[in-house]
């Protein structure tokens, strides 16, 4: 197998990832899909996932949040409302999953601002548009995760576009890191459960290993 096939092979399984990631964090679990979380095919993928050092920690204490949420009585009743408590009221502001709220350094932070605008014009450029049932502003995080599931997957599909594209994926990444690290700890600080917590310290994780392998 050639490099660019290698390449083309781990951008599609980084794009896999992302995008499962973006689902968890755009909307409450139903049954179906905390039965999908529970199954052992997604067992064996985080098992796979956790032998890399640097997720490992991060794998098994999600997988304990998977265990407590199977023994969880009206898990999904329970699971919504840890949901809306941390992703839809508007306190607390530390656990809103908008890029606006983050980056905006006023002393009250305002959704839709730069950082909306910016996703706007980002998607626009790349021919992208929000599902129409999607009711959420172009910086939520699942949207961020998205576009870069797109771009990693675009780059094994167009590998005469790969370099531009594995470029903006690093100019997207950075951008997420910058207050995603934030975001999970408030999601530790907030969730009493755990679920959502372990989610976003395992994503965190993975940004930041997946940054590490696009800037070698």
């Amino acid at each position: 197998m050639s490099h660019n096939q290698d390449l083309a092979l781990i951008c599609q399984h980084r794009a896999t990832i992302y995008a499962w990631f973006s689902g968890l964090f755009a909307k409450e679990l139903d049954s179906e899909g905390i039965a999908r979380l529970l199954s052992p095919p997604v067992n064996q993928w985080l098992t796979a996932l956790g032998t890399e050092a640097s997720l490992t920690a991060s794998v098994n204490q999600f997988k304990q949040s998977l265990t407590a949420l199977n023994l969880r009585q009206d898990a999904v009743l329970e699971l919504s409302a840890d949901f809306a408590g941390l992703f839809l009221m508007p306190k607390p502001v530390e656990t809103q999953p908008y890029a606006s709220i983050h980056t905006d350094k006023s002393s009250a932070p305002k959704f839709r601002q730069q950082a909306c605008s910016d996703v706007q014009a980002q998607l626009a450029s790349l021919g992208l548009k929000l599902h129409s049932a999607f009711n959420e502003p172009e910086d939520h995080l699942a949207v961020l995760l998205e576009l870069i599931g797109h771009l990693a997957y675009a780059s094994a599909e167009q590998p005469e576009r790969q370099e531009a594209l594995l470029l903006l994926q690093k100019q997207q990444i950075a951008q997420l890191l910058s207050w995603l690290p934030d975001f999970s700890q408030a999601c530790r600080k907030h969730d009493a459960f755990g679920f959502y917590a372990n989610l976003a310290d395992l994503m965190v994780k993975f940004i930041q290993s997946d940054s590490h392998w696009l800037e070698q």
